[in-house]
Parts: C-alpha cells; sequence; structure tokens
C-alpha cells in the first residue's frame, strides 16, 4: 500500500514513516493541508493519516473539503493527542474512516492498516 502521512511535527512524521516501511508499505508526506491536496490531486493513495491540529488547513477542514467535493474516496485515519469523544465524532462525522491517538501505537496502527488492506481485496 501507498500511504500519505499529513503532519506538521517532524518526529511524529518520521517515526510514522519508520513503522509504516518495516509493515511493508510505502509512505509519502505532506506538512499541511494544502500539500496534502497538491499530492492528493496528482497521486494515487491507498490510505490517508492526518493529524487533525495543523497550521492552514486544519485535518477536520481538510477532510471536509476531500468528501465534500468528491475529490478523494480514499480511506482516511485521522489522529490527534487530544483523546476527547467530541473530537472523534467530529472526525468520523467529517468523513473519516477512523480514528487513532497520539502517540500512536505500532500496533494499534498495524491494525488498522491490516483492516485497510482486507476491506479492499
Amino acid at each position: 500500500m501507498t500511504i500519505l502521512i499529513i503532519d506538521d511535527d517532524k518526529l511524529t512524521v518520521k517515526a510514522l514513516q519508520h513503522s509504516i516501511s518495516q509493515l511493508g508499505h510505502t509512505t509519502d508526506v505532506a506538512k499541511d493541508g494544502e500539500e496534502a491536496i497538491t499530492k492528493i490531486k496528482d497521486g494515487n493513495f491507498d490510505l490517508i493519516i492526518t493529524d487533525i491540529m495543523m497550521p492552514g488547513i486544519s485535518g477536520l477542514s481538510l477532510v471536509n473539503v476531500l468528501r465534500s467535493v468528491q475529490l478523494c474516496f480514499t480511506p482516511i485515519i485521522m489522529m490527534s493527542s487530544i483523546n476527547n469523544n467530541p473530537l472523534v465524532e467530529a472526525a468520523l462525522k467529517a468523513g473519516a474512516n477512523d480514528f487513532i491517538d497520539k502517540p500512536v501505537s505500532i500496533e494499534e496502527l498495524a491494525l488498522k492498516i491490516r483492516n485497510f488492506e482486507m476491506s479492499r481485496s
């Protein structure tokens, strides 16, 4: 699978890239929502993992835009260090397929990626 990681935190991005490559997948990175939109228009991703809190276009706004203009039907996992039910509900209502807490557990991430892999086949 090719997975787009969208996050402005370089350490989070590096950790996710390392973990995802260990699972046998390739990654691409966008540092914010604007860059993500460009990459999504130009690329072919099997899964998107995006932070909620980012400068410029937030993750929630990004997902709203992608889904409302039908620019992207790719599964999206949203992540945040702020874990509360209203935020999770807002992410899912915006069009995210799943939610994961930061710091991301590699075991939980691997399970979520595996679930999306199985749903594609």
